[in-house]
């Protein structure tokens, strides 16, 4: 059971890092939350705020600001076009695949010795039968959990080993942490709450705090997480685990200039730690100090972290750095390596920036129209196009990309400015 979960594991505590997301939560008593309190009105409050240099940040289609590293909740259910939309509760654990071929068959198939059939048959499984049993007990969570993604029968076996160490008084932590990350997954954190604090009563294990903290994320108390994750470097200090989710609930919230500080302390503490070395370039790069991102992402590129990502944005970087002659090598390298249409069109985008820095309008409108063919709703590449289009007089084709961007991207000004600039001028 070990070897087969151990196939399929996925460290879940990573991969849901969304946003406040439980627009149904019925226990919510303010509406109308304190600045900097809450993660839903920050894009609100950014938009209509100060323009400083940290503050500038461009914004994804959510309202998150641009981060220096590909995160799993970037991905968030509640973006623009999604077809999610309200599915907030998981009713099996998120497993990147199955460890075990997927076939037709009948339960005669494990009798006469298939390979490919399952171990035991779940559904006859008595969790009852191996509470007591410590060396199976915890592999047959974490199958269950994992490889079967069986959330229920995983959170009966917890309710069983609960209750029978319960009545002889032994330790519970790891079992009140499993059970809390179960109600977690089936979209229960009000309730995980309680299990995870007794948790961390009798010990305190970052994987705990971190679970205790992504509830609060999940019901939009970041300042609850940030108070958690404190406690827990009070208690361990120097954690880099605490450490760097205290710095992405700043950045959640808005406060960059924090995120970046500690951040900052992470690569001390942690000289090869990428999302740090990510995040303190991306802050350098949008202070208008390209050259000093320059030496971070170099820094991250000699680490072995070879992407489409990296070298795109170390061709920014030597674009508005002034060294030209290794722009276009290194978008190069990044349309080589770009596997997704989205991250094939994000490429094509910045080099139509480098086209028109150089003046090179022709190349620039052929860069994005590959975006455009890459990914369709790519909202930025359609307002760009819009533009250029506008400045050949071909007025109904800019506002059809306009009108295709704001579908797109319904809460960028920058559209809304220019659609209604078209209108008015027609």
């Amino acid at each position: 059971m070990r070897s087969m979960t151990q196939r399929v594991y996925i460290d879940d505590i990573e991969a849901d890092d969304d946003v406040a997301e439980d627009i149904l939560d019925t226990q919510t008593i303010a509406t109308a939350p304190r600045p900097g309190t809450s993660i839903r009105t920050t894009a609100a409050a950014s938009a209509a705020g100060k323009a400083t240099a940290a503050g500038a940040r461009p914004r994804t289609g959510t309202g998150r600001p641009i981060t220096g590293i590909s995160r799993p909740g970037t991905l968030s259910l509640q973006r623009p076009g999604s077809t999610l939309g309200n599915k907030t509760a998981l009713k099996t654990a998120r497993t990147a695949g199955s460890a075990r071929n997927i076939r037709l068959g009948s339960a005669s198939m494990f009798a006469v010795g298939d390979p490919t059939g399952p171990l035991f048959h779940i559904s006859r499984l008595h969790p009852d039968k191996y509470a007591d049993k410590d060396a199976i007990s915890k592999p047959l969570f974490q199958y269950l959990y994992y490889h079967e993604g069986e959330i229920r029968k995983a959170m009966a076996l917890c309710d069983a080993v609960l209750n029978l160490k319960r009545t002889n008084g032994e330790g519970l932590w790891w079992w009140n942490a499993q059970k809390g990350r179960c109600l977690i997954a089936t979209g229960s954190p009000r309730e995980a709450e309680h299990y995870l604090r007794a948790a961390l009563n009798e010990l305190y294990h970052p994987d705990t705090v971190l679970l205790l903290a992504r509830i609060y994320i999940k019901i939009d108390q970041p300042t609850a997480a940030l108070e958690v994750c404190k406690n827990g470097l009070e208690k361990l200090p120097g954690d880099i685990t605490l450490m760097t989710q205290q710095a992405r609930v700043l950045e959640l919230v808005g406060n960059l200039s924090a995120s970046v500080r500690r951040y900052r302390h992470i690569s001390q503490l942690d000289s090869m730690n990428t999302e740090a070395l990510a995040c303190i370039a991306v802050s350098y790069f949008y202070g208008n100090q390209p050259e000093t991102a320059l030496l971070y992402y170099r820094r991250i590129l000699s680490m072995g972290a070879h992407s489409a990502e990296l070298y795109c944005n170390i061709g920014l970087c030597c674009l508005y750095g002034g060294q030209l002659d290794l722009v276009f090598p290194c978008f190069q390298r990044a349309i080589r390596m770009a596997t997704t249409a989205e991250l094939k069109a994000d490429v094509w985008y910045n080099l139509s920036f480098v086209a028109m820095t150089t003046g090179d309008v022709h190349l620039a409108r052929r860069c994005l129209r590959l975006a455009i063919a890459s990914n369709g709703s790519h909202g930025s590449a359609l307002n760009n196009m819009a533009v250029m289009v506008a400045r050949q007089k071909q007025y109904a084709k800019a506002k059809s990309y306009l009108v295709a961007a704001k579908a797109a991207l319904p809460n960028c000004d920058e559209i809304k400015n220019n659609l209604e600039f078209i209108e008015n001028f027609e």
